[in-house]
């Protein structure tokens, strides 16, 4: 939330100019928050997209339902690098915003579907576990049921996030340049539908992060007692599903850990009438440090998969093989174990001769 934008907040009888000086003064260098945003779209892209090529390269990841939906989650968070990082580097870090409604209304909406792919996915990965889980006899779910998913998580998204079309907009911002006044127009919510907006903002915090939360500590709670307290065919597929069923425990645990600040934080800028005059709590730091946790969630994700599921550490080494140490063989290694297996093969025949001259001589 923008200093200017609390000024009403500020109890009466505080010395305004000094108040807002003292804001001013403790708000995020924009050097950090540009370093921050580079290094976060950075890692976010990086590592979506190479969750993205594992699974259309490897056959074993491509056959998975539940890869299909890890992949829409990739979608949402390259949504993430790509639109809100950026967006929210200009308008906290330098103060710019968009000129143009057209792009001001897109980008609220894309942000808005990236909330909603995000979440809608993780229930659809949860749904999926667990009928493998709890319910092996059933039919398991397809490939082609996943993309039907996808496809159903991708146009609630679209539906939902036309709420950013009507409350975004340009707003006049009126300065005085000597005697002339100048109008300048900036992207944000319309003056005229700030209530909406709030109320909007309560829906998202319940729909697209309470209630998806409680239904997937419900699912992986039952899921954990079935594993750890039921019988498998198999000790090897035990342990298949317990390495999966932990990577997947933490997408949702870091997703729970790093989104609560950011909404915690909006919901009280939103509906607290009593902040404090403490000047640091009107200054962009809260804001940019709930907002860089709460994008954590779209770079951790990829590196829970990689670590925890083996066959996308072995794309990996694949795709990046002079990352990886352990394949790594030297040429004087190389040439001497050739060396050595020549020399075995060559040898061996003259061992047989002399063993059978011994024999014949005695």
């Amino acid at each position: 939330m923008a200093a200017s934008e609390n000024a009403t907040l500020v109890p009466s009888g505080l010395d305004s100019y000094q108040f807002w000086m003292d804001v001013y003064a403790l708000d995020s260098p924009k050097e950090v928050v540009l370093i921050f945003g580079i290094i976060f779209v950075l890692m976010i892209l990086c590592g979506n997209v190479w969750v993205i090529i594992a699974v259309v390269r490897q056959p074993k990841l491509r056959g998975s339902a539940t890869n299909i939906f890890i992949v829409s989650l990739s979608v949402s968070d390259i949504l993430v690098g790509l639109v809100t990082v950026p967006q929210h580097v200009a308008v906290w870090g330098y103060f710019s915003s968009l000129h143009n409604v057209v792009l001001c209304k897109i980008v609220g909406y894309l942000q808005s579907c990236s909330l909603c792919g995000t979440t809608l996915s993780l229930i659809c990965i949860g749904a999926d576990r667990y009928r493998a889980i709890v319910q092996p006899l059933k039919p398991r779910v397809t490939v082609e049921h996943a993309f039907i998913g996808c496809g159903i998580v991708w146009a609630i998204a679209l539906l939902y996030s036309i709420g950013p079309l009507i409350f975004m907009g340009l707003n006049p911002k009126y300065s005085t340049i000597g005697n002339n006044t100048v109008i300048e127009y900036k992207c944000g919510v319309l003056y005229d539908q700030i209530d909406l907006e709030t109320y909007i903002r309560l829906i998202d915090l319940i729909v697209f992060y309470l209630i998806p939360l409680v239904v997937l500590v419900i699912l992986y709670s039952i899921m954990i007692t079935t594993l750890w307290f039921g019988k498998s065919p198999t000790n090897s597929s035990t342990r298949s599903k317990r390495k999966a069923l932990k990577m997947l425990s933490f997408v949702v645990v870091q997703f729970m850990i790093t989104w609560a600040p950011y909404h915690c934080l909006q919901m009280y800028y939103k509906y607290s009438s009593d902040i404090p005059p403490i000047p640091l709590l009107y200054s962009t730091v809260p804001l940019n440090i709930t907002f860089f946790i709460f994008c954590c969630n779209s770079w951790i994700n990829p590196i829970l998969y990689a670590y925890f599921n083996e066959n996308f550490r072995k794309e990996f080494v694949r795709l990046f093989p002079c990352l990886y140490w352990k394949t790594k063989v030297s040429p004087d290694t190389q040439i001497t174990s050739q060396q050595s297996r020549t020399y075995t093969s060559s040898t061996a025949p003259s061992r047989t001769q002399v063993s059978h001259f011994s024999q014949s001589a005695t």
